[in-house]
């Protein structure tokens, strides 16, 4: 049995980020081997908390007092050793750039996880499927490999505390239920454990349960006497957008055949078949690594393979029509990686309306119409508060509910949804599902690993296997 030492405690410990009070008073102590759910809603403050915890943030002497060593797993890596701020969003579809913008050699999967090469080191990266990728750019990974790396290079600290911000976002079903089994049997094993995670996804070897709720400690302690569920709003009225919505003057969206698409000997895509007209409504699945967002990159104009395919995008064939920014202008577009790259230092307001240019960049003029637009999705989900804060002061799911909303603003005949519900709460899913399926003039493409949260709409399945 691990010792009930006190691994972690916070004693009134309070956090601003952006001038904002972002967690106050939160009063807690964890002993090794206990093994806590962090659980809120979307803003509540569950990613400041860990960062605190985990020595990233500043914090006011005697408020927090560790006795473990702590490895952190966070959604998106900024270190010393890789920051996306050094790359450019589409430079992971790019088989030849293999540098960095500052002139220095891509870090490989190998360098990122420090990986020793020992046995226990080896049969670690095998259970996470990584082997294969050692000498590749870490930069080069899928959304869910690249979470499944963030956890390697973790585990492969050997912390007594592991702090994890919703570590099962990105990955499919059958690695969700590896991990937590994985995980549970590490815990068995001494090691204490705090997960940022939605109370219905807890996993089955959580011994006790922390609520967060507007920055402040709700509830906490053993699982089974904690009896809180979030307010679900069900009258809210959906938000009828002002932009007037851009007609489909097509009747295929998309149109690829034979699409193949590989790096040297290996074939992420192989010889894909796929049509979607217009108004339909898809999703789109694939276990991690089975290449559902280079699929989406070639609709979209990212990927230069494109070119080398038959891919048709509104009736024209890339590369013998219509330009890159006629393709975007029809689509509204989230995905984790966009996600990642994304300038922490812009507003939310300016954030929103970079969806009006198809790029990072702020428009010159926004026209009345999505100003009002803009007001209206924030209060429809409950987001009117974070219209003057910075986009890296924002939590994770603040971060997606933003991006959403981005995606929507200019009112496209088009929407392509690479998980968008990504570490937001259920009860703003459930708002987003309603107002997706309000929308009876589009096109959707959605993807996921978790088939509850496809939209009532979607009514038509392309798997990659």
């Amino acid at each position: 049995m691990p010792s009930q030492l006190d691994s972690i405690s916070t004693q009134h410990l309070s956090v601003r980020r952006g001038g904002q009070l972002v967690l106050a008073d939160v009063s807690v102590t964890i002993k090794s081997g206990e093994c806590w759910a962090l659980v809120g809603p979307t803003g509540s403050g569950k990613t400041t908390f860990l960062q605190a915890l985990a020595g990233q943030l500043p914090t006011t002497p005697g408020t927090l007092t560790r006795n473990q060593s702590v490895a952190f797993v966070s959604f998106k890596e900024a270190s010393s050793q890789f920051s996306y701020s050094g790359h450019f969003y589409q430079q992971r579809y790019h088989s030849t750039l293999s540098d960095s913008h500052e002139g220095k050699p891509a870090l490989t999967v190998r360098e990122y996880l420090r990986f020793s090469g020992s046995a226990e080191d080896t049969t670690l990266v095998q259970r996470l499927g990584l082997e294969p990728f050692l000498d590749s750019a870490f930069i080069k990974l899928s959304n869910g490999q690249t979470r499944k790396a963030r956890i390697g290079r973790a585990l492969l600290q050997h912390p007594e505390l592991l702090l994890l911000d919703d570590p099962f976002v990105g990955l499919d079903a059958a690695f969700r239920q590896e991990l937590s089994q994985w995980l549970g049997n590490l815990t068995h094993q001494g090691l204490t454990v705090i997960i940022a995670t939605e109370i219905t996804k807890m996993p089955a070897f959580i011994t006790h349960v922390l609520v967060l709720e507007k920055g402040r400690l709700v509830e906490a302690g053993p699982k089974e006497t904690i009896d809180w569920k979030e307010k679900i709003t069900k009258n809210t009225s959906i938000p009828q957008l002002q932009t007037l919505p851009k007609p489909a003057d097509f009747e295929e969206a998309f149109r690829l055949t034979d699409v193949t698409v590989q790096y040297g000997e290996r074939v992420i895509l192989n010889a894909i078949n796929w049509v979607v007209k217009a108004n339909e409504r898809w999703g789109l699945m694939g276990r991690n690594g089975a290449g559902k967002s280079v699929l989406l990159s070639l609709l979209y104009g990212d990927h230069p393979q494109a070119y080398a395919n038959d891919v048709r995008v509104f009736g024209h064939r890339r590369g013998r029509g219509e330009s890159i920014w006629d393709v975007k202008r029809r689509i509204g577009f989230v995905s984790p990686e966009l996600h990642l790259y994304f300038p922490q230092s812009l507003s939310v307001r300016q954030v929103a309306f970079t969806g009006l240019t198809d790029t990072l960049t702020v428009p010159a003029h926004v026209p009345a119409s999505a100003e009002a637009d803009f007001h209206s999705l924030l209060d429809y989900f409950g987001i009117t508060n974070l219209v003057d804060r910075t986009f890296g002061t924002l939590s994770v799911g603040e971060q997606r509910l933003v991006l959403l909303i981005r995606a929507l603003l200019k009112n496209p005949s088009v929407l392509i949804l690479d998980e968008p519900f990504q570490a937001i709460d259920d009860r703003r899913i459930q708002l987003a599902r309603r107002l997706l399926d309000s929308f009876t003039d589009k096109t959707i493409l959605f993807v996921t690993h978790d088939r509850t949260e496809f939209p009532a709409s979607v009514d038509q399945i392309f798997e990659l296997l």
